[in-house]
């Protein structure tokens, strides 16, 4: 975190995640010190054109200020940042992992009554938390089901 006045953080975004960002997206903030149930809002108000190598990997430094002055925000703290690209309501999404592809098409397995079906589905989005956007194949009441390993 630092201060130029109003306060700002800094954040490093993988190069897979910076084409998504763009000045003033949203985004929602918690600080360690006040745990995940208080949340701060702030923007993005500057993307670094060039990279930054953190780890190996290229990330881009990435500057967000919070949306009003609060007197808990201090210097040195520690934060967890969502950044909101992209919003879309009245979809279905379900984890990427859970999605089999074969022979160039994608299926779930999906509960009807007593047995599980493979149901064949139009993917979309992808979101970073790791949840792909179903645009076909699936209605928000179906049941899907998760394999899990023993």
């Amino acid at each position: 975190m630092q201060s130029r006045g109003a306060y700002q953080l800094e954040s490093f975004v993988p190069e897979i995640n910076i084409a998504l960002l763009k000045l003033s997206d949203p985004a929602r903030v918690t600080l360690d010190a006040y745990g995940e149930s208080v949340l701060f809002g702030a923007k993005v108000v500057a993307i670094d054109p060039a990279e930054t190598i953190r780890d190996g990997v290229s990330t881009y430094r990435t500057l967000l200020q919070f949306d009003t002055t609060d007197a808990r925000i201090r210097t040195g703290m520690t934060a967890n940042i969502t950044i909101t690209t992209l919003e879309k309501e009245g979809i279905v999404s379900i984890p990427q992992g859970i999605v089999i592809e074969r022979d160039g098409k994608k299926y779930v397995q999906v509960q009807e009554g007593d047995v599980v079906v493979e149901q064949e589905v139009t993917t979309g989005a992808i979101s970073s938390l790791g949840n792909i956007e179903i645009l076909t194949g699936l209605n928000e009441s179906d049941l899907v089901v998760v394999a899990t390993s023993t």
